[in-house]
């Protein structure tokens, strides 16, 4: 105890300075640890890749059930229901073979689209019916529910006939 200082009080300052430092360097050490075995992961995909089980996709152009793609009016126009019978690799398929126009015949409006996703009726749809009051025209909607549910929306609402047909998720599942 020499010039009136307490050892245990420098030993206390010194304990709290080197722990910082151990945490810095266990943390660099982990980041290096991440970046390689980043690098290593995509080493090998090009080997062990995904390409393998991933099944091309086929478009499916031909027209179903007595349908036919007569015009691109029947591509753009919505229709009056979105209720249809097709799965959902056919309906992949025919989003990724919509044809893509420089210019179109009519003056396009943009366009947002709603989703809502749902197990059964629609939460606060009274507030969304506030929501888009107005905008007519400038929004798409659709409403994705279980199966099993009907949805049950007076002619006069946003969300008549705008539920679409959904399958059960299972997880993990590729198209």
């Amino acid at each position: 105890m020499e010039d009136g200082k307490d050892p245990l009080v420098l030993n206390r300052a010194g304990q709290t300075r080197v722990l910082p430092q151990r945490l810095l360097q266990l943390l660099v050490l982990f980041l290096f640890l991440c970046l390689i075995f980043s690098a290593v992961s995509i080493h090998m995909i090009r080997y062990f890749g995904v390409y393998s089980t991933v099944s091309p996709i086929r478009p499916n152009l031909l027209p179903r059930n007595g349908e036919e793609l007569r015009n691109l009016d029947q591509w753009i126009n919505p229709p009056s229901t979105l209720m249809h019978n097709l799965s959902d690799k056919e309906l992949f398929g025919r989003a990724l073979s919509l044809p893509h126009l420089e210019k179109y015949p009519f003056k396009r409006v943009p366009k947002i689209a709603f989703m809502f996703l749902t197990k059964g009726p629609l939460p606060l749809a009274p507030l969304w019916e506030r929501f888009f009051k107005g905008n007519e025209g400038r929004y798409s909607i659709y409403i994705h529910s279980l199966p099993s549910f009907e949805a049950d929306f007076p002619s006069s609402s946003v969300f008549y006939k705008r539920q679409t047909p959904s399958q059960v998720l299972r997880r993990l599942q590729v198209l």
